[in-house]
Protein backbone atom coordinates (compact mmCIF):
# COMPACT_ATOMS: atom_id res chain seq x y z
CA UNK A 1 0.00 0.00 0.00
CA UNK A 2 1.23 3.48 -0.78
CA UNK A 3 2.63 5.19 2.34
CA UNK A 4 0.49 8.29 1.83
CA UNK A 5 -2.70 6.26 1.68
CA UNK A 6 -1.72 4.25 4.73
CA UNK A 7 -0.98 7.41 6.67
CA UNK A 8 -4.38 8.87 5.76
CA UNK A 9 -6.20 5.73 6.92
CA UNK A 10 -4.33 5.69 10.21
CA UNK A 11 -5.11 9.35 10.74
CA UNK A 12 -8.84 8.76 10.17
CA UNK A 13 -8.93 5.80 12.53
CA UNK A 14 -7.07 7.77 15.18
CA UNK A 15 -9.53 10.65 14.79
CA UNK A 16 -12.50 8.32 15.27
CA UNK A 17 -10.92 6.74 18.35
CA UNK A 18 -10.09 10.12 19.85
CA UNK A 19 -13.63 11.29 19.13
CA UNK A 20 -15.06 8.19 20.76
CA UNK A 21 -12.92 8.70 23.82
CA UNK A 22 -13.56 12.47 23.89
CA UNK A 23 -14.55 13.86 27.29
CA UNK A 24 -17.69 15.27 25.67
CA UNK A 25 -19.02 11.77 25.08
CA UNK A 26 -21.05 10.40 28.00
CA UNK A 27 -19.87 7.33 29.87
CA UNK A 28 -21.44 4.02 28.83
CA UNK A 29 -22.08 5.57 25.39
CA UNK A 30 -20.29 5.69 22.05
CA UNK A 31 -19.92 8.84 19.95
CA UNK A 32 -19.12 8.82 16.24
CA UNK A 33 -18.50 11.85 14.03
CA UNK A 34 -19.29 11.46 10.34
CA UNK A 35 -17.62 13.87 7.91
CA UNK A 36 -19.59 15.77 5.30
CA UNK A 37 -18.53 17.64 2.18
CA UNK A 38 -19.12 21.02 3.84
CA UNK A 39 -16.46 20.15 6.46
CA UNK A 40 -19.11 19.98 9.21
CA UNK A 41 -19.49 16.64 10.94
CA UNK A 42 -22.65 14.75 11.94
CA UNK A 43 -22.40 13.33 15.41
CA UNK A 44 -24.17 10.13 16.40
CA UNK A 45 -24.43 9.07 20.04
CA UNK A 46 -25.26 5.44 20.84
CA UNK A 47 -26.07 4.40 24.41
CA UNK A 48 -26.53 0.64 24.53
CA UNK A 49 -25.73 -0.64 27.99
CA UNK A 50 -28.15 -2.49 30.33
CA UNK A 51 -26.50 -0.76 33.30
CA UNK A 52 -27.79 2.63 32.12
CA UNK A 53 -30.89 3.68 34.14
CA UNK A 54 -31.27 7.33 33.11
CA UNK A 55 -30.67 9.61 30.16
CA UNK A 56 -27.08 10.96 30.29
CA UNK A 57 -26.89 14.66 31.17
CA UNK A 58 -23.61 15.46 29.34
CA UNK A 59 -24.78 14.79 25.78
CA UNK A 60 -22.90 16.67 23.02
CA UNK A 61 -24.81 19.71 21.81
CA UNK A 62 -23.99 18.97 18.14
CA UNK A 63 -25.62 15.54 18.20
CA UNK A 64 -27.79 14.86 15.17
CA UNK A 65 -28.79 11.27 15.93
CA UNK A 66 -29.28 9.84 19.42
CA UNK A 67 -29.96 6.14 19.97
CA UNK A 68 -30.90 4.67 23.34
CA UNK A 69 -31.34 0.92 22.96
CA UNK A 70 -31.80 -2.03 25.33
CA UNK A 71 -31.11 -0.14 28.53
CA UNK A 72 -32.87 -0.12 31.91
CA UNK A 73 -34.27 3.39 31.46
CA UNK A 74 -37.94 3.46 32.53
CA UNK A 75 -38.82 7.17 32.72
CA UNK A 76 -38.14 10.12 30.44
CA UNK A 77 -38.19 13.40 32.34
CA UNK A 78 -38.91 16.93 31.19
CA UNK A 79 -36.33 18.40 28.84
CA UNK A 80 -34.25 15.21 28.81
CA UNK A 81 -32.92 16.03 25.30
CA UNK A 82 -32.98 19.84 25.37
CA UNK A 83 -29.16 19.96 25.29
CA UNK A 84 -29.23 18.70 21.66
CA UNK A 85 -31.10 21.40 19.67
CA UNK A 86 -29.79 20.07 16.31
CA UNK A 87 -31.22 16.60 16.87
CA UNK A 88 -32.93 15.10 13.79
CA UNK A 89 -33.33 11.44 14.77
CA UNK A 90 -34.32 10.21 18.21
CA UNK A 91 -34.48 6.45 18.68
CA UNK A 92 -35.54 5.16 22.11
CA UNK A 93 -36.17 1.54 21.15
CA UNK A 94 -36.46 -1.64 23.21
CA UNK A 95 -35.95 -0.16 26.62
CA UNK A 96 -38.24 -0.35 29.67
CA UNK A 97 -39.88 3.06 29.25
CA UNK A 98 -43.28 3.30 30.94
CA UNK A 99 -43.64 7.08 31.41
CA UNK A 100 -42.99 9.97 29.03
CA UNK A 101 -43.25 13.51 30.40
CA UNK A 102 -45.42 15.74 28.14
CA UNK A 103 -42.49 18.13 27.81
CA UNK A 104 -39.85 15.47 27.14
CA UNK A 105 -39.17 16.88 23.64
CA UNK A 106 -38.62 20.55 24.43
CA UNK A 107 -36.06 22.38 22.30
CA UNK A 108 -36.28 19.76 19.53
CA UNK A 109 -37.96 21.87 16.86
CA UNK A 110 -35.82 20.25 14.09
CA UNK A 111 -36.68 16.64 14.97
CA UNK A 112 -37.82 14.56 11.98
CA UNK A 113 -38.02 11.04 13.36
CA UNK A 114 -39.12 9.68 16.76
CA UNK A 115 -39.13 5.94 17.44
CA UNK A 116 -40.32 4.37 20.69
CA UNK A 117 -40.72 0.78 19.52
CA UNK A 118 -40.49 -2.10 21.99
CA UNK A 119 -41.24 -0.24 25.24
CA UNK A 120 -43.95 -0.55 27.92
CA UNK A 121 -46.01 2.54 27.17
CA UNK A 122 -49.71 2.28 28.01
CA UNK A 123 -50.28 5.98 27.26
CA UNK A 124 -48.54 8.47 25.03
CA UNK A 125 -48.43 12.27 25.66
CA UNK A 126 -49.81 13.38 22.29
CA UNK A 127 -49.83 17.03 23.37
CA UNK A 128 -46.05 16.79 23.69
CA UNK A 129 -45.81 16.67 19.88
CA UNK A 130 -46.35 20.43 19.84
CA UNK A 131 -42.63 20.77 20.58
CA UNK A 132 -41.70 18.85 17.39
CA UNK A 133 -43.59 20.62 14.56
CA UNK A 134 -41.36 19.10 11.84
CA UNK A 135 -41.88 15.51 12.88
CA UNK A 136 -42.49 13.14 9.95
CA UNK A 137 -42.10 9.64 11.45
CA UNK A 138 -43.59 8.36 14.71
CA UNK A 139 -43.04 4.74 15.66
CA UNK A 140 -44.99 3.22 18.57
CA UNK A 141 -44.74 -0.42 17.51
CA UNK A 142 -44.91 -3.13 20.19
CA UNK A 143 -46.13 -1.16 23.20
CA UNK A 144 -49.23 -1.48 25.40
CA UNK A 145 -51.44 1.24 23.96
CA UNK A 146 -55.15 0.39 24.33
CA UNK A 147 -56.66 3.70 23.26
CA UNK A 148 -55.90 6.60 20.94
CA UNK A 149 -57.79 9.77 21.99
CA UNK A 150 -59.48 11.89 19.31
CA UNK A 151 -57.36 14.91 20.26
CA UNK A 152 -54.26 13.09 18.96
CA UNK A 153 -55.14 14.26 15.45
CA UNK A 154 -54.50 17.87 16.47
CA UNK A 155 -50.82 17.17 17.09
CA UNK A 156 -49.97 14.81 14.25
CA UNK A 157 -49.39 17.79 11.99
CA UNK A 158 -47.00 16.75 9.20
CA UNK A 159 -46.61 13.13 10.30
CA UNK A 160 -46.72 10.86 7.26
CA UNK A 161 -45.66 7.59 8.93
CA UNK A 162 -47.45 6.33 12.06
CA UNK A 163 -46.81 2.80 13.29
CA UNK A 164 -49.33 1.56 15.89
CA UNK A 165 -48.87 -2.15 15.22
CA UNK A 166 -48.57 -4.81 17.92
CA UNK A 167 -50.42 -2.88 20.63
CA UNK A 168 -53.75 -3.50 22.37
CA UNK A 169 -55.96 -1.29 20.24
CA UNK A 170 -59.52 -2.42 19.54
CA UNK A 171 -60.72 0.71 17.73
CA UNK A 172 -59.68 4.09 16.37
CA UNK A 173 -61.84 7.19 16.80
CA UNK A 174 -63.35 8.49 13.58
CA UNK A 175 -62.14 11.95 14.57
CA UNK A 176 -58.56 10.73 14.28
CA UNK A 177 -59.05 9.87 10.61
CA UNK A 178 -61.31 12.85 9.90
CA UNK A 179 -58.98 15.44 11.44
CA UNK A 180 -55.73 13.91 10.28
CA UNK A 181 -54.69 15.90 7.16
CA UNK A 182 -55.25 13.13 4.63
CA UNK A 183 -56.81 15.61 2.22
CA UNK A 184 -53.67 17.71 2.32
CA UNK A 185 -51.64 14.59 1.58
CA UNK A 186 -53.79 13.96 -1.49
CA UNK A 187 -53.30 17.46 -2.79
CA UNK A 188 -49.53 17.27 -2.39
CA UNK A 189 -49.37 13.76 -3.86
CA UNK A 190 -48.01 12.40 -0.58
CA UNK A 191 -49.10 9.15 1.01
CA UNK A 192 -49.73 8.58 4.68
CA UNK A 193 -48.47 5.22 5.92
CA UNK A 194 -50.32 3.66 8.83
CA UNK A 195 -49.35 0.47 10.65
CA UNK A 196 -52.30 -1.26 12.35
CA UNK A 197 -51.51 -4.98 12.22
CA UNK A 198 -51.46 -7.27 15.25
CA UNK A 199 -54.17 -5.45 17.21
CA UNK A 200 -57.48 -6.95 18.49
CA UNK A 201 -59.75 -4.84 16.28
CA UNK A 202 -63.48 -4.71 17.00
CA UNK A 203 -65.21 -4.00 13.70
CA UNK A 204 -68.04 -1.58 14.51
CA UNK A 205 -69.12 1.84 13.34
CA UNK A 206 -66.04 3.49 14.88
CA UNK A 207 -63.86 1.91 12.19
CA UNK A 208 -66.20 2.79 9.32
CA UNK A 209 -64.31 5.89 8.18
CA UNK A 210 -60.98 4.07 8.24
CA UNK A 211 -62.35 1.19 6.18
CA UNK A 212 -63.96 3.53 3.66
CA UNK A 213 -60.68 5.37 3.11
CA UNK A 214 -58.62 2.21 2.90
CA UNK A 215 -60.98 0.76 0.26
CA UNK A 216 -60.89 3.81 -1.96
CA UNK A 217 -59.03 3.08 -5.23
CA UNK A 218 -57.00 6.28 -5.09
CA UNK A 219 -56.69 6.64 -1.33
CA UNK A 220 -53.71 8.47 0.11
CA UNK A 221 -53.79 6.13 3.11
CA UNK A 222 -51.45 3.17 2.81
CA UNK A 223 -51.69 0.33 5.32
CA UNK A 224 -48.47 -1.50 6.19
CA UNK A 225 -50.53 -4.70 6.22
CA UNK A 226 -53.65 -4.68 4.08
CA UNK A 227 -54.76 -8.09 5.32
CA UNK A 228 -56.16 -6.92 8.62
CA UNK A 229 -58.90 -9.01 10.24
CA UNK A 230 -61.60 -8.37 12.82
CA UNK A 231 -61.35 -9.87 16.30
CA UNK A 232 -64.90 -8.90 17.25
CA UNK A 233 -67.84 -8.84 17.50
CA UNK A 234 -68.27 -12.61 17.46
CA UNK A 235 -70.19 -12.62 14.17
CA UNK A 236 -67.28 -10.81 12.43
CA UNK A 237 -64.33 -12.53 14.11
CA UNK A 238 -61.73 -13.52 11.51
CA UNK A 239 -63.39 -11.54 8.70
CA UNK A 240 -60.92 -9.42 6.64
CA UNK A 241 -61.34 -5.64 6.70
CA UNK A 242 -61.89 -5.57 2.96
CA UNK A 243 -65.00 -7.77 3.32
CA UNK A 244 -66.71 -5.77 6.06
CA UNK A 245 -69.41 -3.17 5.40
CA UNK A 246 -69.98 -0.84 8.35
CA UNK A 247 -72.44 1.99 8.97
CA UNK A 248 -71.01 5.19 10.34
CA UNK A 249 -71.66 6.10 13.94
CA UNK A 250 -74.21 8.80 14.80
CA UNK A 251 -74.16 10.65 18.08
CA UNK A 252 -77.37 10.24 20.12
CA UNK A 253 -80.00 12.95 20.20
CA UNK A 254 -82.38 13.07 23.18
CA UNK A 255 -85.65 15.04 23.36
CA UNK A 256 -88.44 15.10 25.98
CA UNK A 257 -92.18 15.49 25.44
CA UNK A 258 -92.14 18.68 27.57
CA UNK A 259 -89.50 20.86 29.15
CA UNK A 260 -91.63 22.27 32.01
CA UNK A 261 -94.44 20.49 33.86
CA UNK A 262 -96.65 21.86 36.66
CA UNK A 263 -98.63 19.20 38.55
CA UNK A 264 -100.99 19.12 41.56
CA UNK A 265 -99.89 17.64 44.84
CA UNK A 266 -100.75 13.94 45.00
CA UNK A 267 -101.32 13.52 41.28
CA UNK A 268 -99.54 11.14 38.88
CA UNK A 269 -96.95 12.35 36.37
CA UNK A 270 -95.43 10.54 33.38
CA UNK A 271 -92.07 11.77 32.00
CA UNK A 272 -91.14 10.59 28.51
CA UNK A 273 -87.91 10.86 26.55
CA UNK A 274 -87.09 9.82 22.96
CA UNK A 275 -83.55 9.22 21.66
CA UNK A 276 -82.04 8.41 18.27
CA UNK A 277 -78.54 7.42 17.21
CA UNK A 278 -76.38 4.62 15.85
CA UNK A 279 -75.84 2.27 17.54
CA UNK A 280 -79.20 2.50 19.30
CA UNK A 281 -78.48 4.53 22.46
CA UNK A 282 -79.20 3.48 26.01
CA UNK A 283 -81.34 5.77 28.20
CA UNK A 284 -81.30 6.51 31.92
CA UNK A 285 -82.97 9.13 34.12
CA UNK A 286 -81.11 11.17 36.75
CA UNK A 287 -82.57 13.58 39.33
CA UNK A 288 -80.42 16.72 39.20
CA UNK A 289 -80.68 17.53 42.90
CA UNK A 290 -79.64 14.00 43.89
CA UNK A 291 -77.53 11.36 42.17
CA UNK A 292 -80.53 9.03 42.01
CA UNK A 293 -81.21 6.73 39.10
CA UNK A 294 -84.94 6.26 38.58
CA UNK A 295 -86.60 3.03 37.59
CA UNK A 296 -87.95 3.34 34.12
CA UNK A 297 -89.83 1.56 31.40
CA UNK A 298 -87.59 1.43 28.33
CA UNK A 299 -89.13 0.62 24.97
CA UNK A 300 -87.38 0.19 21.64
CA UNK A 301 -88.91 1.25 18.36
CA UNK A 302 -89.34 -1.32 15.59
CA UNK A 303 -86.85 0.77 13.63
CA UNK A 304 -83.16 0.42 14.50
CA UNK A 305 -81.62 3.42 16.18
CA UNK A 306 -84.75 4.73 17.96
CA UNK A 307 -85.56 4.21 21.63
CA UNK A 308 -87.86 5.89 24.14
CA UNK A 309 -88.14 5.76 27.90
CA UNK A 310 -90.77 6.78 30.46
CA UNK A 311 -90.67 7.40 34.22
CA UNK A 312 -93.93 7.16 36.19
CA UNK A 313 -94.25 9.26 39.37
CA UNK A 314 -97.34 8.29 41.38
CA UNK A 315 -98.79 10.43 44.17
CA UNK A 316 -96.16 13.10 43.83
CA UNK A 317 -95.06 15.21 46.79
CA UNK A 318 -93.06 18.40 47.07
CA UNK A 319 -89.87 16.31 47.24
CA UNK A 320 -90.47 15.17 43.66
CA UNK A 321 -90.12 18.70 42.34
CA UNK A 322 -86.92 19.57 40.49
CA UNK A 323 -85.05 18.79 37.28
CA UNK A 324 -84.97 15.36 35.69
CA UNK A 325 -82.24 14.60 33.14
CA UNK A 326 -82.74 12.06 30.40
CA UNK A 327 -79.29 10.82 29.33
CA UNK A 328 -78.87 8.95 26.03
CA UNK A 329 -75.50 7.34 25.34
CA UNK A 330 -73.79 5.19 22.74
CA UNK A 331 -70.21 4.65 21.60
CA UNK A 332 -70.33 7.86 19.56
CA UNK A 333 -71.20 10.20 22.43
CA UNK A 334 -73.72 11.41 25.02
CA UNK A 335 -76.82 13.62 24.78
CA UNK A 336 -79.07 14.97 27.57
CA UNK A 337 -82.54 16.52 27.76
CA UNK A 338 -83.99 18.17 30.89
CA UNK A 339 -87.54 18.25 32.26
CA UNK A 340 -88.42 20.69 35.07
CA UNK A 341 -91.23 19.53 37.40
CA UNK A 342 -93.09 22.03 39.62
CA UNK A 343 -95.51 20.73 42.29
CA UNK A 344 -98.41 22.90 43.57
CA UNK A 345 -101.26 21.99 45.91
CA UNK A 346 -103.85 22.98 48.62
CA UNK A 347 -101.21 23.55 51.22
CA UNK A 348 -99.59 26.08 48.98
CA UNK A 349 -102.91 27.90 48.36
CA UNK A 350 -103.77 27.88 52.09
CA UNK A 351 -100.41 29.32 52.96
CA UNK A 352 -100.90 32.08 50.40
CA UNK A 353 -104.39 32.99 51.74
CA UNK A 354 -103.13 32.88 55.31
CA UNK A 355 -100.31 35.20 54.47
CA UNK A 356 -102.66 37.63 52.71
CA UNK A 357 -105.07 37.61 55.73
CA UNK A 358 -102.19 38.25 58.08
CA UNK A 359 -101.13 41.18 55.95
CA UNK A 360 -104.65 42.66 56.12
CA UNK A 361 -104.74 42.29 59.93
CA UNK A 362 -101.41 44.00 60.26
CA UNK A 363 -102.64 46.81 58.03
CA UNK A 364 -105.73 47.32 60.18
CA UNK A 365 -103.74 47.35 63.40
CA UNK A 366 -101.37 49.87 61.89
CA UNK A 367 -104.34 52.06 60.95
CA UNK A 368 -105.82 51.85 64.43
CA UNK A 369 -102.52 52.79 65.98
CA UNK A 370 -102.31 55.83 63.76
CA UNK A 371 -105.92 56.96 64.69
CA UNK A 372 -105.85 59.73 67.35
CA UNK A 373 -107.11 58.73 70.79
CA UNK A 374 -110.09 60.55 72.39
CA UNK A 375 -110.08 61.49 76.05
CA UNK A 376 -112.57 59.42 78.03
CA UNK A 377 -114.94 61.17 80.48
CA UNK A 378 -115.62 59.80 83.92
CA UNK A 379 -119.05 58.15 84.21
CA UNK A 380 -120.74 58.81 87.51
CA UNK A 381 -122.26 55.79 89.19
CA UNK A 382 -126.03 55.78 89.54
CA UNK A 383 -126.09 52.87 91.96
CA UNK A 384 -125.80 52.97 95.74
CA UNK A 385 -122.41 52.42 97.28
CA UNK A 386 -123.55 49.32 99.21
CA UNK A 387 -124.56 47.49 96.00
CA UNK A 388 -123.59 43.83 95.91
CA UNK A 389 -121.78 42.56 92.80
CA UNK A 390 -119.69 44.42 90.25
CA UNK A 391 -121.92 45.97 87.59
CA UNK A 392 -120.68 46.74 84.14
CA UNK A 393 -120.29 50.36 83.28
CA UNK A 394 -122.79 51.81 80.82
CA UNK A 395 -121.49 52.64 77.43
CA UNK A 396 -122.94 56.16 77.52
CA UNK A 397 -123.82 58.77 80.10
CA UNK A 398 -127.55 58.98 80.95
CA UNK A 399 -128.90 62.35 82.12
CA UNK A 400 -131.85 61.99 84.55
CA UNK A 401 -134.45 64.80 84.48
CA UNK A 402 -135.00 66.88 87.66
CA UNK A 403 -138.61 65.62 88.13
CA UNK A 404 -137.45 62.05 88.20
CA UNK A 405 -134.76 62.84 90.72
CA UNK A 406 -137.32 64.43 93.05
CA UNK A 407 -139.61 61.39 92.78
CA UNK A 408 -136.72 59.05 93.61
CA UNK A 409 -135.94 61.16 96.67
CA UNK A 410 -139.54 60.93 97.90
CA UNK A 411 -139.62 57.15 97.36
CA UNK A 412 -136.41 56.73 99.34
CA UNK A 413 -137.88 58.69 102.22
CA UNK A 414 -141.10 56.64 102.14
CA UNK A 415 -139.36 53.31 102.45
CA UNK A 416 -137.18 54.31 105.36
CA UNK A 417 -139.97 53.32 107.80
CA UNK A 418 -140.31 49.82 106.31
CA UNK A 419 -138.45 46.76 107.72
CA UNK A 420 -135.22 45.65 106.04
CA UNK A 421 -135.94 43.62 102.89
CA UNK A 422 -134.33 42.57 99.66
CA UNK A 423 -136.32 43.54 96.63
CA UNK A 424 -135.95 44.71 93.07
CA UNK A 425 -136.59 48.29 92.18
CA UNK A 426 -138.43 48.46 88.89
CA UNK A 427 -137.66 51.41 86.78
CA UNK A 428 -140.68 53.40 85.72
CA UNK A 429 -138.69 55.95 83.84
CA UNK A 430 -138.41 55.05 80.19
CA UNK A 431 -134.71 55.85 80.34
CA UNK A 432 -134.24 53.25 83.07
CA UNK A 433 -135.83 50.53 80.98
CA UNK A 434 -132.79 50.54 78.71
CA UNK A 435 -130.38 49.82 81.55
CA UNK A 436 -129.55 46.15 82.04
CA UNK A 437 -129.16 44.08 84.05
CA UNK A 438 -131.46 44.71 87.09
CA UNK A 439 -129.46 44.87 90.28
CA UNK A 440 -130.40 43.42 93.66
CA UNK A 441 -130.10 46.04 96.44
CA UNK A 442 -130.25 45.92 100.19
CA UNK A 443 -131.59 48.98 101.99
CA UNK A 444 -131.05 49.37 105.68
CA UNK A 445 -133.66 51.18 107.78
Amino acid sequence: MHPVVLYADLTLCLALVVCAQSPSCPSLCTCVLHDRSNSKGLRTVLCKNPALTAIPIDLPSDTVKFRLERTSVSRIFRGAFSAMPELLYLWLTYNSITVLHPRSFTNLSSLHELRLDGNLLSTFPWEGLRDVPRLRTLGLHNNRLARIPPLAARYLGNVTYLDLSSNRLSTLPNDLIALWPLSDATQSQRSVVLGLQDNPWVCDCRLSTLLDISKAPESSLVLLDRFLTCSGPPDLAGVPFQSVELTRCRRPYAVTSATKITALLGSNVLLRCDATGHPTPTIMWIKSARPDLYNQDVHESPRVGIRWSAVSLNGISYRDAGEYRCRAQNMAGISEAIVSLNVVGIMGEYANSKNSGRQQTVAKSDYSQKKPKQKSKAIPSLLPRNMTGKPSLPKRVIKIPKASRDKMKRDRTAVQNLPQKHFLIPSENPLHKKQTPHVSMSILT
